[in-house]
């Protein structure tokens, strides 16, 4: 998928499946339920079935839900973040990464792990 603008945050994995169903862009419908497959097959969930509120498709029986994932490859590589929680404020609320951080903790990990290639 490209990306045409800023990203989205969901409260759970339920709410990006329902995302990615759902897409009112008619220009990105076909990304986006690619990426609700691959997520569907990633989570072990069934991703022929609709997603709705019952979350009924989240099951799959395992062997069903091993062969997808055999089968799945992610191109080109996509990096979701499930959770940034921190821990809990002085307030008793949780506290995470905001957009910022992540993106500073996630170069940082793309720099750890960048392995130069020879020029010769």
């Amino acid at each position: 998928m490209q990306n045409y603008r800023s990203s989205k945050d969901f409260h759970d994995m339920h709410g990006l499946i329902m995302h990615t169903y759902n897409s009112d862009n008619a220009d990105l419908r076909v990304d986006h339920l690619g990426l609700h497959k691959a997520l569907c097959v990633l989570m072990g969930w069934n991703y022929s079935s609709p997603p709705d509120n019952s979350k009924a498709y989240q099951f799959l029986p395992p062997d069903e839900a091993a062969a997808n994932q055999d089968d799945m490859i992610i191109w080109p590589p996509t990096v979701i973040i499930h959770n940034t929680i921190t821990g809990k404020g002085k307030d008793g609320r949780m506290e995470g990464l905001g957009n910022k951080a992540m993106d500073k903790t996630i170069r940082g990990c793309a720099l750890y792990f960048h392995y130069p290639v020879d020029s010769d």
